[in-house]
């Protein structure tokens, strides 16, 4: 700068006329002489240039004194905002921060997406395949949420953390689990179960889905033996209002020597205070202690128990948990009647007969000359073609008291052509049982077989008279008519 000033001072003290001449010439003044054309291009240069210096100058000290602009903060998100030394610097002049994307010339970024909820899209009471227990299953849609269970005095509660329920979705109960509500409170799901009996044990178990398939989420409740009282939960549930009465005579008869010992804790409670009031020494009486011992299930109990949750099982169509509860009640007590005789006829069903006879003999081996169990495989071996095997497992099984099983096989000797046989098979089953119209139908036959047309004419008549099938009533009238009557 203090270049270019030099050189206009230089400029303008050259233009100056002399000393004295201003003076000499006041009135008269000749035209100034026109400059040089080299040193008017050099005057008109060197003052752009000072003029761009000038301004460029200011410029800078302006643009160094303006305050630095405001950075826009990144939209929140899940993660968390950064902060600290490094965080964009916030304007305080007030103005709005600039649209995201301005300075770049790119498309703003569209905020992100509120996270989906889990959506519970139906829930089912399954048998838990251990005894009594039962299973809740919930299939969920979209993101898994954290699960908290909490027993109450009449089942389970079950909280859904971030869920809510399909539009329309009422659950049904079913087994032990009397009813199922489903609420939305506070952004979350509420899963209520009340069950028969209280709850001992929930345990919970997660199966993502795969392949676009909805999660499974399985509580499997496990229930108290019968006789003990719930525990208080853990996680503060409040206890219902209104206790539940007790079930059984064992409950009641426990819970009325639990008011029997609270009447004598008040009652000793009652004269201590009397003799206090009397100046009596106070004594401290210990109220009477009560133990409660738990005995452990027999193993005919528990299968029992395995039994009817493979009954359960199957009012609920789930073939695969009714055969897996058979199958533990048959561990629990082998040889278990109704499961062995319940497991076979689910073979049957599925097809399979060689799984069926292997499950009779297996049973039969436990529980020889069982008469249910006899008389399903002696069915099995006959249709199937054995016949003499089939005669040879009921007869195995005599004496016995079970009319079916003697009139099973009268039915087989007469198919064997075996009349005498057959007549006495009948006439046994008939002493036991004599109004079932069909084996004396099968009398009748086997005696007419053997020629002794009177005794089969009786016989058929006794059918008629206890009543009969259109088809049977046919075939009677045409024998009766055959043989005279």
């Amino acid at each position: 700068m203090s270049l270019i000033n030099d050189m206009l001072r230089d400029l303008d003290a050259r233009r100056r006329p002399p000393p004295g001449a201003q003076e000499a010439l006041a009135d008269v003044r000749p035209p100034p002489a026109p400059p040089h054309p080299r040193r008017t291009v050099a005057a008109v240069l060197a003052l752009v240039v000072a003029v761009g210096a000038a301004l460029g100058g200011a410029g800078w000290y302006l643009l160094e004194r303006q305050p630095a602009p405001r950075v826009p903060a990144a939209p929140p998100g899940p993660q968390a905002t950064a902060t600290g030394p490094h965080a964009a610097p916030r304007s305080g002049d007030g103005a709005p921060p600039p649209a995201a994307g301005a300075a770049t010339g790119k498309p703003a970024a569209a905020p992100p997406a509120a996270p989906a909820r889990p959506v519970v899209r139906a829930v089912r009471v399954l048998p838990g395949g251990d005894g009594e227990a039962v299973r809740l299953v919930a299939e969920i849609e979209g993101p898994v949420p954290p699960v908290d269970t909490t027993r109450t005095a009449d089942g389970v509660l079950a909280r859904l953390r971030g869920a809510r329920a399909a539009a329309g979705l009422a659950p049904a109960p079913a087994g032990p689990v009397e009813a199922l509500e489903l609420r939305e409170t506070g952004g979350d799901l509420e899963l209520r179960a009340r069950t028969a009996r209280p709850v001992a044990q929930v345990a919970v178990r997660l199966l993502p889905g795969t392949e676009g398939a909805p999660h499974r989420l399985e509580l499997q409740l496990t229930p108290a033996p019968r006789g003990e009282a719930p525990a208080q939960a853990a996680t503060g549930d409040e206890p219902r209002r209104a206790a539940k009465a007790p079930a059984t005579e064992t409950e009641k008869v426990r819970a009325a020597a639990e008011r029997r010992v609270s009447g004598a804790a008040e009652r000793s409670a009652a004269r201590t205070a009397a003799g206090r009031e009397a100046g009596a020494p106070a004594t401290t009486a210990e109220p009477p202690r009560m133990e409660r011992r738990l005995r452990p299930l027999t193993p005919a109990q528990r299968a029992e128990r395995a039994y009817a949750q493979g009954l359960a099982a199957m009012r609920a169509g789930d073939w695969a948990g009714a055969r897996r509860a058979f199958q533990a009640a048959m561990r629990a007590l082998p040889g278990h009647p109704k499961s062995a005789e319940a497991l076979a006829r689910l073979e049957l069903r599925a097809g399979r007969p060689a799984e069926a006879e292997r499950v009779l003999r297996e049973a039969l081996a436990a529980q020889p000359g069982h008469s249910a169990l006899t008389r399903l495989l002696a069915r099995l071996l006959a249709e199937r073609g054995e016949l003499e095997a089939a005669i040879a497992t009921l007869r195995r099984a005599l004496p016995g008291s079970d009319a079916a099983l003697y009139g099973l096989l009268g039915a087989l000797e007469q198919r064997a052509g075996r009349a005498a046989q057959a007549a006495q098979a009948y006439r046994a089953a008939l002493a036991r049982e004599p109004r079932r119209a069909e084996w004396w139908v099968g009398l009748g036959i086997a005696l007419e077989h053997l020629g002794r047309g009177e005794e089969a004419a009786e016989a058929y008549r006794r059918a008629r008279g206890l009543g009969l099938a259109p088809a049977l009533e046919r075939f009677v009238g045409e024998r009766l008519a055959a043989l005279g009557h």
